[in-house]
């Protein structure tokens, strides 16, 4: 009987267990030229909760942010701005699985021979309701054409939080490469 119970309860754990999910991993970290290159690899792009979105003709987003970091032994420096962007995902365009990708960070000349870095990935799927928002203003707040300037005012701020809200409604994974030495890095350069 306790068998019984210990194997219901293994089948109930894993049938409970979350389906899998976006998921992004370094490939490779490279500086070819003169600019420093990073490539990605992305796993279930659309995991089966956003299905239903493109199944009713919406549109989700898919946000990557690629930011590049010297280890340091205090706190950690970036050494180049977040490289981002923002990729419209669509019912009759569906990302491969995997999904390759890659960026450029910037200038080689910001690499110094002794240093540690590494690269940092953020990516987000989401969806972003702009036309529901919209309807939902004109109810609130009249039409943007009727809308005097306080309305105008709570229609800015109303459509924020909704789209604010909307976007929070999204699934992000993060990824580091493990550490690169400078010279490895500038090395690789022709």
């Amino acid at each position: 009987m306790v068998r019984r119970v210990l194997g219901a309860c293994s089948c109930f754990t894993l049938l409970a267990a979350p389906a899998a999910a976006l998921d992004v991993q370094v490939k490779d970290v490279t500086a070819p030229a003169s600019r420093v290159r990073v490539a990605i690899e992305l796993r279930d792009v659309v995991p089966e909760r956003f299905r239903r979105v493109l199944d009713d003709n919406g549109v989700l987003y898919l946000r990557l942010q690629a930011e590049l970091w010297e280890s340091r032994a205090v706190w950690d420096r970036l050494i180049f701005p977040a490289t981002v962007r923002v990729d419209r995902v669509t019912h009759g365009a569906l990302p491969p699985n995997p999904m390759p990708a890659s960026f450029e960070l910037g200038d080689v000349g910001r690499i110094v021979v002794s240093g540690r870095y590494y690269v940092h990935i953020i990516a987000t799927l989401g969806t972003l309701a702009e036309r529901d928002v919209d309807q939902m203003g004109d109810a609130v707040f009249g039409r943007e054409s009727e809308a005097n300037g306080l309305g105008s005012l709570g229609r800015l701020f109303f459509r924020t939080a909704l789209q604010v809200g909307d976007y929070l409604q999204s699934v992000s994974t993060e990824a580091t490469s493990g550490k690169i030495n400078g010279r490895e890095l500038l090395k690789a350069k022709p």
